[in-house]
Protein backbone atom coordinates (compact mmCIF):
# COMPACT_ATOMS: atom_id res chain seq x y z
CA UNK A 1 0.00 0.00 0.00
CA UNK A 2 2.82 2.60 0.79
CA UNK A 3 4.62 1.61 -2.38
CA UNK A 4 0.87 2.16 -4.42
CA UNK A 5 0.87 5.62 -2.68
CA UNK A 6 4.41 6.64 -3.59
CA UNK A 7 3.88 5.51 -6.87
CA UNK A 8 1.00 8.07 -7.18
CA UNK A 9 2.84 10.43 -5.57
CA UNK A 10 5.59 10.17 -7.98
CA UNK A 11 3.32 9.92 -10.53
CA UNK A 12 1.43 12.84 -9.98
CA UNK A 13 5.19 15.31 -9.01
CA UNK A 14 6.14 14.18 -12.55
CA UNK A 15 2.69 15.12 -14.65
CA UNK A 16 2.37 18.83 -12.83
CA UNK A 17 6.12 18.66 -13.90
CA UNK A 18 5.89 18.45 -17.30
CA UNK A 19 6.76 21.45 -19.47
CA UNK A 20 2.85 23.13 -21.20
CA UNK A 21 2.71 24.25 -24.29
CA UNK A 22 0.52 27.54 -24.81
CA UNK A 23 -1.22 29.07 -28.20
CA UNK A 24 -0.62 32.83 -28.62
CA UNK A 25 -3.36 34.02 -31.73
CA UNK A 26 -5.21 37.27 -31.95
CA UNK A 27 -6.49 36.05 -35.66
CA UNK A 28 -10.44 37.02 -35.46
CA UNK A 29 -12.57 33.76 -34.77
CA UNK A 30 -9.52 31.97 -33.21
CA UNK A 31 -9.24 30.39 -30.05
CA UNK A 32 -6.42 29.84 -28.43
CA UNK A 33 -4.87 30.54 -24.87
CA UNK A 34 -4.03 34.20 -25.27
CA UNK A 35 -4.04 36.88 -27.66
CA UNK A 36 -0.93 38.55 -26.97
CA UNK A 37 2.48 37.31 -26.13
CA UNK A 38 2.55 40.19 -23.46
CA UNK A 39 -0.57 38.26 -21.86
CA UNK A 40 1.41 35.25 -21.81
CA UNK A 41 4.74 36.35 -19.94
CA UNK A 42 2.80 37.71 -17.49
CA UNK A 43 0.55 35.04 -16.93
CA UNK A 44 0.93 32.97 -13.60
CA UNK A 45 -0.23 29.94 -15.43
CA UNK A 46 2.47 29.76 -17.80
CA UNK A 47 5.46 28.02 -15.32
CA UNK A 48 9.67 28.22 -16.22
CA UNK A 49 10.07 25.86 -18.79
CA UNK A 50 6.84 26.19 -20.94
CA UNK A 51 6.78 26.74 -24.81
CA UNK A 52 5.03 29.67 -26.31
CA UNK A 53 4.15 29.18 -30.15
CA UNK A 54 3.05 32.67 -31.95
CA UNK A 55 1.19 32.14 -34.72
CA UNK A 56 1.09 34.00 -37.62
CA UNK A 57 -0.84 37.09 -37.79
CA UNK A 58 -1.01 40.63 -39.95
CA UNK A 59 -1.65 42.21 -37.03
CA UNK A 60 1.48 42.99 -34.45
CA UNK A 61 1.20 41.02 -31.34
CA UNK A 62 0.63 43.08 -27.76
CA UNK A 63 4.08 42.86 -25.77
CA UNK A 64 5.05 46.63 -25.49
CA UNK A 65 7.55 46.58 -22.35
CA UNK A 66 6.69 43.06 -21.11
CA UNK A 67 9.95 41.78 -18.85
CA UNK A 68 10.14 38.16 -19.40
CA UNK A 69 11.67 36.71 -15.74
CA UNK A 70 11.25 33.33 -16.51
CA UNK A 71 12.57 30.42 -18.85
CA UNK A 72 10.35 30.08 -21.80
CA UNK A 73 10.52 28.94 -24.97
CA UNK A 74 9.19 31.54 -28.09
CA UNK A 75 8.73 30.11 -31.23
CA UNK A 76 7.05 31.94 -34.41
CA UNK A 77 6.33 31.05 -38.28
CA UNK A 78 9.60 32.65 -39.53
CA UNK A 79 9.58 35.62 -41.58
CA UNK A 80 10.16 37.07 -45.15
CA UNK A 81 6.97 34.36 -46.07
CA UNK A 82 5.28 36.37 -49.00
CA UNK A 83 7.00 36.39 -52.01
CA UNK A 84 4.52 38.79 -53.53
CA UNK A 85 5.29 41.52 -51.05
CA UNK A 86 7.69 43.59 -53.19
CA UNK A 87 9.49 45.57 -50.57
CA UNK A 88 10.76 41.95 -48.85
CA UNK A 89 10.25 39.47 -51.34
CA UNK A 90 9.36 36.24 -49.38
CA UNK A 91 10.87 32.65 -50.17
CA UNK A 92 8.00 30.48 -51.74
CA UNK A 93 6.49 26.96 -50.75
CA UNK A 94 7.49 27.47 -46.52
CA UNK A 95 4.50 28.24 -44.59
CA UNK A 96 0.45 27.70 -46.03
CA UNK A 97 -0.21 31.35 -44.18
CA UNK A 98 2.50 33.78 -45.67
CA UNK A 99 2.39 35.99 -42.33
CA UNK A 100 4.97 36.77 -39.65
CA UNK A 101 4.50 36.84 -35.48
CA UNK A 102 5.43 40.04 -34.76
CA UNK A 103 5.97 41.68 -31.49
CA UNK A 104 6.84 45.44 -29.93
CA UNK A 105 9.74 45.71 -27.46
CA UNK A 106 10.13 43.16 -24.77
CA UNK A 107 12.79 43.35 -21.68
CA UNK A 108 15.14 40.24 -20.42
CA UNK A 109 16.04 39.88 -16.96
CA UNK A 110 18.30 37.84 -15.20
CA UNK A 111 14.91 35.40 -14.60
CA UNK A 112 14.88 34.76 -17.65
CA UNK A 113 18.00 32.86 -17.86
CA UNK A 114 18.15 29.49 -20.09
CA UNK A 115 14.80 31.45 -22.80
CA UNK A 116 14.81 30.77 -26.17
CA UNK A 117 13.52 33.04 -29.16
CA UNK A 118 12.92 31.27 -32.58
CA UNK A 119 11.39 32.45 -35.69
CA UNK A 120 9.81 35.38 -34.14
CA UNK A 121 10.00 38.58 -35.91
CA UNK A 122 10.99 41.18 -32.93
CA UNK A 123 10.93 44.74 -33.21
CA UNK A 124 13.00 45.54 -29.71
CA UNK A 125 14.82 43.09 -27.02
CA UNK A 126 16.45 45.06 -24.03
CA UNK A 127 18.67 42.58 -22.29
CA UNK A 128 19.17 43.49 -18.28
CA UNK A 129 21.79 41.18 -17.16
CA UNK A 130 20.37 38.59 -18.55
CA UNK A 131 22.52 35.44 -19.46
CA UNK A 132 22.43 31.70 -21.59
CA UNK A 133 19.47 33.43 -23.88
CA UNK A 134 19.36 31.77 -26.84
CA UNK A 135 17.90 34.40 -30.55
CA UNK A 136 17.79 31.76 -33.38
CA UNK A 137 16.54 32.07 -36.70
CA UNK A 138 14.70 35.48 -35.96
CA UNK A 139 14.36 38.85 -37.35
CA UNK A 140 15.02 41.62 -35.48
CA UNK A 141 13.28 44.96 -37.06
CA UNK A 142 13.88 46.84 -33.70
CA UNK A 143 17.16 46.81 -32.17
CA UNK A 144 19.03 44.18 -29.67
CA UNK A 145 20.75 46.04 -27.48
CA UNK A 146 22.78 45.23 -24.01
CA UNK A 147 20.71 47.74 -21.93
CA UNK A 148 22.03 47.64 -18.48
CA UNK A 149 24.08 45.42 -16.37
CA UNK A 150 26.74 42.82 -17.16
CA UNK A 151 24.98 39.82 -19.16
CA UNK A 152 26.45 37.01 -20.42
CA UNK A 153 26.32 33.38 -22.96
CA UNK A 154 23.97 34.95 -24.79
CA UNK A 155 23.82 33.13 -28.53
CA UNK A 156 22.66 34.94 -31.93
CA UNK A 157 22.39 32.64 -34.44
CA UNK A 158 21.05 32.54 -37.76
CA UNK A 159 19.16 36.24 -37.24
CA UNK A 160 18.11 38.53 -39.66
CA UNK A 161 18.67 42.32 -38.36
CA UNK A 162 16.79 45.28 -39.90
CA UNK A 163 18.14 47.31 -37.29
CA UNK A 164 21.22 47.64 -34.94
CA UNK A 165 23.08 45.12 -32.05
CA UNK A 166 24.66 47.40 -29.77
CA UNK A 167 24.67 48.56 -25.88
CA UNK A 168 23.24 50.98 -23.20
CA UNK A 169 25.61 53.18 -21.45
CA UNK A 170 25.98 50.81 -18.26
CA UNK A 171 26.04 47.42 -19.76
CA UNK A 172 28.78 44.57 -20.43
CA UNK A 173 28.64 41.58 -22.01
CA UNK A 174 30.88 38.34 -22.33
CA UNK A 175 31.27 35.24 -24.17
CA UNK A 176 28.88 36.29 -26.42
CA UNK A 177 28.07 34.24 -29.72
CA UNK A 178 27.28 36.05 -32.88
CA UNK A 179 27.61 33.40 -35.96
CA UNK A 180 25.40 33.19 -39.11
CA UNK A 181 23.30 36.44 -38.86
CA UNK A 182 22.97 39.15 -42.04
CA UNK A 183 22.89 42.46 -41.13
CA UNK A 184 20.72 44.22 -44.13
CA UNK A 185 21.99 47.78 -44.95
CA UNK A 186 21.73 50.73 -42.51
CA UNK A 187 22.18 47.84 -39.49
CA UNK A 188 25.51 48.39 -36.99
CA UNK A 189 26.91 46.23 -34.95
CA UNK A 190 28.37 48.83 -31.85
CA UNK A 191 29.32 46.56 -29.01
CA UNK A 192 32.51 48.11 -27.93
CA UNK A 193 31.86 46.63 -24.28
CA UNK A 194 32.72 42.89 -24.76
CA UNK A 195 34.57 41.71 -22.09
CA UNK A 196 36.98 38.70 -22.08
CA UNK A 197 38.35 36.39 -24.65
CA UNK A 198 35.07 34.17 -25.28
CA UNK A 199 33.44 36.22 -27.78
CA UNK A 200 32.76 34.73 -30.93
CA UNK A 201 31.80 37.04 -34.08
CA UNK A 202 31.81 34.40 -37.05
CA UNK A 203 30.22 33.82 -40.45
CA UNK A 204 27.82 36.90 -40.29
CA UNK A 205 27.31 38.90 -43.69
CA UNK A 206 27.05 42.51 -43.13
CA UNK A 207 25.20 43.50 -46.69
CA UNK A 208 25.85 46.83 -48.71
CA UNK A 209 25.69 48.73 -45.07
CA UNK A 210 26.56 52.54 -45.41
CA UNK A 211 27.79 52.51 -41.60
CA UNK A 212 30.83 50.94 -39.87
CA UNK A 213 30.83 48.89 -36.82
CA UNK A 214 32.58 48.85 -33.49
CA UNK A 215 33.60 45.73 -31.86
CA UNK A 216 35.89 44.48 -28.90
CA UNK A 217 38.00 41.59 -27.49
CA UNK A 218 36.18 39.38 -30.10
CA UNK A 219 37.46 36.55 -32.67
CA UNK A 220 36.16 38.04 -35.87
CA UNK A 221 36.22 35.47 -38.53
CA UNK A 222 34.35 34.09 -41.67
CA UNK A 223 32.51 37.25 -42.28
CA UNK A 224 31.56 39.41 -45.08
CA UNK A 225 31.81 43.05 -44.19
CA UNK A 226 30.00 45.13 -47.31
CA UNK A 227 30.20 48.11 -45.24
CA UNK A 228 30.90 51.85 -46.22
CA UNK A 229 32.60 52.87 -43.47
CA UNK A 230 35.88 51.09 -42.03
CA UNK A 231 35.08 49.25 -38.85
CA UNK A 232 36.26 49.47 -35.62
CA UNK A 233 37.97 46.25 -34.36
CA UNK A 234 40.13 46.67 -31.16
CA UNK A 235 41.82 43.66 -29.69
CA UNK A 236 40.35 41.29 -32.07
CA UNK A 237 41.49 38.11 -33.53
CA UNK A 238 40.87 38.85 -37.19
CA UNK A 239 41.20 35.79 -39.86
CA UNK A 240 39.72 34.85 -42.80
CA UNK A 241 37.06 37.94 -43.93
CA UNK A 242 36.27 39.76 -47.05
CA UNK A 243 35.67 43.65 -46.31
CA UNK A 244 34.72 45.53 -49.22
CA UNK A 245 37.21 48.54 -48.52
CA UNK A 246 40.81 48.62 -47.90
CA UNK A 247 40.03 48.21 -43.92
CA UNK A 248 42.66 48.57 -41.74
CA UNK A 249 44.67 46.20 -40.35
CA UNK A 250 46.98 45.12 -37.39
CA UNK A 251 49.79 43.04 -38.38
CA UNK A 252 48.23 39.99 -36.83
CA UNK A 253 45.60 39.48 -38.83
CA UNK A 254 45.71 36.66 -41.81
CA UNK A 255 44.24 35.64 -45.09
CA UNK A 256 41.89 38.80 -45.07
CA UNK A 257 40.60 39.91 -48.76
CA UNK A 258 39.99 43.61 -48.91
CA UNK A 259 38.43 46.30 -51.82
CA UNK A 260 36.18 43.21 -52.63
CA UNK A 261 33.79 44.10 -55.22
CA UNK A 262 30.83 42.50 -53.13
CA UNK A 263 27.86 42.98 -55.56
CA UNK A 264 29.74 41.63 -58.84
CA UNK A 265 32.22 38.98 -57.19
CA UNK A 266 30.30 37.56 -54.28
CA UNK A 267 26.70 37.56 -53.89
CA UNK A 268 23.97 36.26 -55.91
CA UNK A 269 21.93 39.11 -56.22
CA UNK A 270 18.92 38.10 -57.07
CA UNK A 271 16.03 36.40 -55.57
CA UNK A 272 13.98 36.96 -52.18
CA UNK A 273 15.34 39.74 -49.15
CA UNK A 274 17.77 37.46 -47.66
CA UNK A 275 18.30 34.90 -50.56
CA UNK A 276 20.00 37.39 -53.22
CA UNK A 277 22.51 37.14 -49.93
CA UNK A 278 23.80 33.91 -50.69
CA UNK A 279 27.34 33.50 -53.04
CA UNK A 280 27.31 32.94 -56.63
CA UNK A 281 29.38 30.06 -57.73
CA UNK A 282 32.24 31.87 -58.54
CA UNK A 283 32.21 34.12 -55.47
CA UNK A 284 35.48 35.11 -53.17
CA UNK A 285 33.85 33.96 -50.26
CA UNK A 286 33.29 30.01 -51.72
CA UNK A 287 35.72 28.38 -49.59
CA UNK A 288 37.75 31.35 -48.19
CA UNK A 289 36.86 30.73 -44.40
CA UNK A 290 38.81 28.92 -41.45
CA UNK A 291 37.99 25.74 -40.81
CA UNK A 292 35.07 25.30 -38.02
CA UNK A 293 34.49 22.23 -36.50
CA UNK A 294 34.48 19.84 -39.08
CA UNK A 295 34.25 21.92 -41.96
CA UNK A 296 37.50 22.57 -43.18
CA UNK A 297 37.49 25.72 -45.75
CA UNK A 298 34.33 26.75 -45.26
CA UNK A 299 32.55 29.28 -47.39
CA UNK A 300 32.76 32.93 -45.49
CA UNK A 301 29.08 34.75 -44.19
CA UNK A 302 26.26 33.84 -42.99
CA UNK A 303 25.55 30.35 -45.53
CA UNK A 304 29.03 28.78 -44.54
CA UNK A 305 30.54 26.55 -42.07
CA UNK A 306 28.57 24.30 -39.53
CA UNK A 307 25.26 25.63 -39.17
CA UNK A 308 24.54 27.97 -42.09
CA UNK A 309 22.05 30.57 -42.19
CA UNK A 310 18.33 29.16 -42.86
CA UNK A 311 16.27 31.02 -45.61
CA UNK A 312 13.22 32.98 -43.71
CA UNK A 313 14.41 31.88 -40.35
CA UNK A 314 11.71 29.01 -40.32
CA UNK A 315 11.82 27.04 -37.26
CA UNK A 316 13.23 23.60 -36.95
CA UNK A 317 9.53 22.49 -36.05
CA UNK A 318 7.00 20.69 -38.47
CA UNK A 319 5.76 23.20 -40.89
CA UNK A 320 2.19 22.97 -43.19
CA UNK A 321 3.48 24.31 -47.00
CA UNK A 322 0.44 23.99 -48.93
CA UNK A 323 -3.56 23.20 -47.63
CA UNK A 324 -6.71 22.80 -50.08
CA UNK A 325 -9.98 22.13 -49.46
CA UNK A 326 -13.27 22.71 -50.78
CA UNK A 327 -14.90 26.01 -51.19
CA UNK A 328 -18.60 24.44 -50.46
CA UNK A 329 -19.82 20.55 -49.58
CA UNK A 330 -23.38 19.11 -50.02
CA UNK A 331 -25.83 19.73 -48.10
CA UNK A 332 -26.32 17.21 -45.49
CA UNK A 333 -22.84 15.92 -46.03
CA UNK A 334 -20.94 15.06 -42.87
CA UNK A 335 -17.38 14.80 -44.24
CA UNK A 336 -15.08 16.39 -46.30
CA UNK A 337 -11.77 15.93 -47.99
CA UNK A 338 -8.51 18.29 -47.42
CA UNK A 339 -5.47 18.15 -48.68
CA UNK A 340 -2.37 19.39 -47.17
CA UNK A 341 1.16 19.16 -47.10
CA UNK A 342 3.84 19.13 -44.01
CA UNK A 343 7.75 19.26 -43.86
CA UNK A 344 10.12 18.81 -41.11
CA UNK A 345 12.77 21.58 -40.80
CA UNK A 346 15.10 20.37 -38.88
Amino acid sequence: MKYLSLLVLVSVISVASQAKSWRVNNNVGVVADFTSLGAAINSATVASGDTVYVEPSATKYDASGAILGKKLVVIGPGYFLDPANTTTPGNPGLQVVPYEASVPYIYVTAGGKDSKFIGMNLDGVYLRAASNLVFERCRFTGTLQFEQGASSNITVRKCFFNSSFNYGGVSTASNLICENNIFAPGCVMNLPMLTGSGNIVRNNTFYETPNGSTIVNAYFVNNIVGSLVPFTLTDCTIKNNLFKLNQPLPATATNNQVNVNMLADVYMGTGSYDGKMMLKATSLAKGAGLTVGSVVNPDCGAFGATDPYVLSGIPNVPTIYTFTAPTSIPSGSATMNVTFSTRNNN
